[in-house]
């Protein structure tokens, strides 16, 4: 599989985790279309859950968080970097504050090949992510069964 630089830089790692695998299966896209801040985003929440508050990443709570969007825009999606994650209007408040890089230069440029070693992530197809209905949708609200309006 190619593997970025970049991306090792913000703690990607193989094997994957089943969380890491999970959201590339949800999203209907593969690790090359996220871009080196999404990566960032996905350590972070990873690092937060295990090692802060010693559970499991929970996969409702991260889509509460965040969401994809297209690279650079809807009309146009880069074939790689084309799913950008980004933290949810407004959840800035309940979230961890980090500052993430603005200005990542030249970065696709520096690829290497990886073994995909078991679990792997799934065979690398050619084009951009195809945009789905999951990536902007937001989950039931995670206290909803709990108060009833």
């Amino acid at each position: 599989m190619v593997a970025f630089i970049t991306f090792i830089e913000c703690s990607f790692g193989v094997p994957t985790s089943n969380f890491f695998r999970g959201l590339l299966f949800h999203w209907g896209i593969q690790a090359h279309h996220l871009t080196p801040n999404s990566i960032l985003h996905i350590s972070i929440y990873v690092q937060l859950c295990e090692a802060f508050l010693d559970i499991e990443p929970h996969f409702n709570l991260f889509k509460h968080l965040f969401h994809l969007k297209p690279q650079p825009s809807q009309n146009e999606i880069a074939v790689i970097d084309g799913a950008g994650l980004q933290l949810r209007q407004g959840m800035e408040i309940f979230y961890i504050p980090y500052k993430l890089s603005s200005k990542v230069i030249d970065w696709k440029s520096k690829w290497f090949y990886i073994e995909n070693h078991a679990p792997s992530l799934p065979e690398r197809t050619p084009g951009p992510p195809k945009v789905y209905g999951e990536w902007s949708a937001k989950p039931q609200s995670m206290f909803q069964h709990y108060y009833k309006t």
